[in-house]
């Protein structure tokens, strides 16, 4: 089968291997669509201390499946799936209390083990939902990314809460889209690329550059101020910023991981009571939640969105680290 092999920093080849071997409790699936991520391409460009190479990446994933293990009456060839990337014991003190994604012993589809930038994979039964038959997979592929924006709203998130986003790339745009659905007040987001600030703006958010930040604050938040940050980037720009403009109280969550080390005035963030959170991943339960709002439609991808063949995977992963691709977001596509 063809695969997109992680060799080493700026070196990702499309390869001809064997296919997946099935094990006991598996499933084989036909890859239909998966997502380039963010944090791929940190490790494509050898920033990630987590992906050792050789490897075949993709986390972000729905697929078909290709044969009906046995014993499994409710699964059938061709059954569209989408896949929680997520592997957690179930066993463990953070599992037990409902904190799978810091399980103990957790591994990641595309991390740990074998991923979906091929065109089979193969997952736990227990990882896969299926999905409505006439779903596009480029859409059901967004379930993981979308995940992680709810995951991030629900640790500090209160309805009607003001909110600021740092960043409007894919996970800016999709918790910007999650936070409307689940009835945020005024949002407002901002980015140094002003090309990408034309989605939210799209989707009924205010809008800032950095420069402009500080005036678009007091605009849009008035005297109620901001109640709720969600750092999408990660840099230390970003979370000076984010520290300097949050109420008395109120929560800024950490999704970026841009940088690893960043100075803080801390003195503030204790004076002035502010809760800082980081967020890593979602839970089974948020993994659903966002299925669900992508079968309801709920989430906008027009123009930010491209879709590729899977054999273009190795130029795609250069463009998006060169910024020369005219999308933010890039699904791969078997077809």
């Amino acid at each position: 089968m063809k695969a997109l092999v992680y060799e080493g920093p700026h070196n990702l080849t499309l390869q001809i291997i064997d296919m997946p071997e099935v094990q006991a409790g598996e499933v084989l699936l036909k890859v239909e669509a998966v997502g380039i991520c963010g944090s791929e391409l940190e490790g494509y460009l050898g920033h990630s201390s987590i992906r050792t190479p050789p490897l075949i990446m993709g986390h972000e994933f729905c697929g078909r499946v290709a044969e009906t293990p046995p014993g499994h009456s409710t699964l059938n060839k061709g059954d569209l799936v989408v896949v929680n990337p997520l592997l957690s014991c179930g066993k463990c003190d953070r599992c037990l209390l409902g904190q799978p994604n810091v399980c103990r012993s957790r591994a990641i589809v595309g991390i740990h083990r074998p991923g979906a930038f091929a065109q089979f994979v193969a997952v736990p039964i227990s990882s896969i939902t299926k999905l409505p038959s006439g779903m596009k997979p480029e859409i059901a592929s967004l379930a993981e990314p979308l995940a992680v924006c709810i995951h991030a709203l629900k640790l500090a998130y209160r309805p009607f809460d003001n909110l600021l986003i740092f960043g409007a790339g894919p996970i800016g745009l999709l918790t910007m889209q999650a936070a409307k659905q689940m009835g945020a007040g005024a949002i407002l987001v901002t980015d140094k690329q002003p090309q990408r600030l034309v989605y939210p703006a799209r989707y009924g958010a205010h809008i800032a550059l950095p420069e402009q930040l500080d005036k678009e604050v007091s605009e849009t938040f008035g005297h109620k101020g901001i109640d709720l940050i969600i750092d999408c980037v990660g840099i230390q720009g970003t979370r000076h910023s984010a520290l300097s403009l949050i109420n008395s109280g109120g929560t800024i969550v950490m999704v970026g991981l841009g940088q690893d080390e960043t100075t803080l005035p801390l003195n503030h963030l204790v004076r002035q009571e502010v809760t800082l959170k980081g967020a890593y991943t979602y839970t089974d339960e948020d993994f659903n939640h966002a299925v669900q709002l992508l079968v309801e439609g709920c989430i906008q991808t027009e123009e930010w969105m491209g879709l590729k063949d899977l054999e273009e995977g190795p130029e795609q992963f250069k463009a998006l680290c060169d910024q020369r691709s005219e999308y933010s977001k890039i699904v791969l596509m078997n077809r």
